[in-house]
């Protein structure tokens, strides 16, 4: 991905078909900036992204699972991942560590590269305020000292639980970015 910066995205697994229309506009409009797209690859969020019709040179996947969906676990979105990288899409395999891990400590490790692999930002949407991953995503995010942008799906921004340090303010952007929520510490 040669463009001005990479952009995490990462979310709930539970996050519902009908949040395609802002999954795929809020990742529109980062394309549109210049900047490219990384995401795991699991149902809900993830899955919305890599079917969001982004254009393929600007997208780039790190599946916790190799090819064929060796190692998946029932949250994985093997079928799409599967067809992005059919397409030419860029997908890295095992992105989480090796087979020889179990499921969970290779998403959770999936999680962390997705994060390490961004330079500008982090947005994740949430199905829930109390999605464990998205949860996890937004704590790496912090650490790395990453703005993150949350994106509250079906409940009120003011529900969104941050870190121990942090705080979720509204992001006060416009467009697209108008339901969003921005991570600051206090």
């Amino acid at each position: 991905m040669s463009r001005s910066g990479v952009v995490a995205v990462a979310g709930s697994r539970s996050l519902p078909s009908s949040a395609a229309p802002l999954v795929s506009a809020v990742c529109q409009s980062v394309v549109r900036s210049g900047r490219s797209v990384v995401v795991g690859c699991a149902l809900g969020a993830d899955a919305l992204v890599l079917s969001a019709g982004l254009p393929l040179a600007s997208v780039s996947c790190l599946a916790a699972f190799g090819p064929g969906g060796a190692g998946s676990c029932p949250a994985s979105a093997v079928g799409v991942v599967s067809s992005f990288a059919a397409a030419g899409g860029s997908v890295s395999w095992l992105a989480g560590s090796s087979l020889s891990r179990p499921v969970r400590a290779r998403l959770g490790a999936r999680s962390a590269a997705v994060v390490a692999a961004a330079s500008v930002a982090c947005v994740v949407f949430f199905s829930s305020p109390s999605s464990r991953g998205s949860s996890l995503v937004v704590s790496i995010a912090a650490r790395r000292s990453l703005p993150v942008y949350a994106f509250p799906v079906g409940f009120a921004g003011s529900a969104l639980v941050a870190p121990a340090g942090f705080k979720w303010v509204s992001s006060g952007c416009s467009g697209v970015w108008s339901s969003s929520f921005s991570l600051f510490p206090f």
